[in-house]
């Protein structure tokens, strides 16, 4: 049987969730690891068998709570993502705290993200129009960024969101966002992040090349 990197990916967090099942089913409490491979395995499956997302998110809470991890991995478990298979494709599921309670209700609005205002060169603003939330981190390619994010292509070229290294910015659906955008810096040579672009970005004509394959490929925005 042949397998794509991803279905190997899913098996390994699987066998590390039965690993970790197995383990709690012992009595033992559960590290970090375990207690992330038992949630993400858990979100997994539930997407699998056809629950929406908010629904998934929803039942996230009720996989593991405190009481089933060694003292102080709460802490440590401040977040889990993983892709998850839905009815409609692959979508990237957020869960905040995953070992505490489930919160009341979702916050009126996101976390404001430091921008690093000395580096912006131009703002735009994004509307996801799809059904669940896109993240996008630090380093990527504005332009190419997932193609339900609706807003001005043309002035993020050659741009990256202007926050530090390492994160990311969640757009919820509907929902417009300004965010501050920076120049990619070094080389400018781009490959591989939408498959708009394989080459340098200033290189003449390249961003018009780029557009129009965007828009071939139903790209919001182009």
């Amino acid at each position: 049987m042949r397998l794509l990197p991803q279905e190997q990916d899913r098996l390994l967090l699987f066998l590390a969730a039965e690993l970790a099942r197995a383990r709690r089913a012992r009595g033992l409490k559960l590290n970090q690891a375990e207690a992330t491979a038992i949630v993400a395995d858990g979100i997994c499956e539930l997407a699998r068998d056809g629950r929406r997302y908010a629904e998934v998110v929803d039942k996230a809470y009720e996989i593991l709570g405190e009481d089933d991890v060694l003292d102080g991995v709460r802490a440590l478990v401040t977040r889990i993502e993983v892709e998850a298979v839905f009815r409609d494709g692959r979508h990237l599921v957020v869960v905040e705290d995953p070992l505490g309670p489930a919160p009341d209700a979702a916050p009126e609005d996101e976390p404001d993200v430091p921008w690093l205002e000395d580096l912006a060169v131009a703002r735009v603003t994004v509307v996801n129009e799809g059904a669940v939330p896109v993240g996008v981190t630090s380093h990527l390619h504005f332009f190419e960024t997932n193609p339900v994010l609706s807003f001005d292509r043309a002035a993020a070229w050659g741009t990256r969101l202007a926050i530090p290294a390492r994160t990311k910015v969640f757009f919820a659906p509907g929902e417009p966002r300004e965010v501050a955008l920076a120049p990619i810096g070094g080389a400018r040579i781009v490959r591989g992040h939408g498959d708009l672009v394989d080459g340098p970005l200033d290189e003449p004509g390249a961003r018009d090349a780029a557009l129009a394959a965007a828009r071939e490929k139903g790209y919001r925005g182009a």
